[in-house]
């Protein structure tokens, strides 16, 4: 009998950019791995510790960049949200370990007038996001903002909530220290 093969294991463009993030914001004896079984539903990417055998699992939620509104930038100050559309599944019944939600954040060098991309993660733990919503959502729409400057970063639908102890090198840091 022969067997059929489809390309379960592409990664998606966020995935990439958050696994290239990855390697600069691990520890060297971390590994980023891509889950091989197509019934690993709801995992993207796998951090290991090859010293020490400890693994995280990860789901990945990308965002386009957004243009920010003058009324939001005077509201939320310097930067500009990702949003995305989660159903409840996704988040009650999450198999991850965390979530990383990476946010582009447009910004502008004005000494040249170039206008460039930067993607900032919040980098959150499951169980953490699902407190989070429950304390604070009346859905699954979560739009956080990210201000690079003062290295805010929450969520401006419903009731606002703020995640900074997650946002970029804050939250790798938890990954760093689970996987010692």
């Amino acid at each position: 009998m022969s067997v059929a093969y489809k390309n379960f294991w592409s990664l998606n463009t966020d995935e990439a950019v958050v696994c290239g993030i990855l390697r600069s914001e691990t520890e060297k004896n971390i590994e980023v791995l891509m889950p091989m079984n197509a019934q690993m539903k709801g995992i993207d990417l796998v951090l290991m510790n090859v010293e020490t055998k400890k693994a995280v699992t990860i789901q990945v939620k990308g965002s386009r960049a957004y243009e920010p509104r003058k009324s939001e930038m005077y509201k939320y100050g310097h930067g500009n949200c990702g949003w995305y559309k989660l159903n409840a599944g996704t988040v009650h019944d999450a198999t991850a370990d965390y979530f990383i939600f990476l946010v582009y954040i447009i910004e502008e060098i004005e000494k040249i007038g170039r206008r460039t991309l930067s993607p900032h993660s919040i980098v959150i733990p499951t169980v953490k996001l699902q407190e989070l919503t429950k304390k604070h959502k009346k859905g699954f729409d979560y739009l956080f903002w990210v201000n690079p400057k003062t290295k805010e970063a929450f969520d401006i639908r419903d009731e606002k909530f703020h995640v900074n102890e997650y946002l970029d090198g804050a939250g790798f840091k938890l990954l760093n220290n689970e996987l010692k």
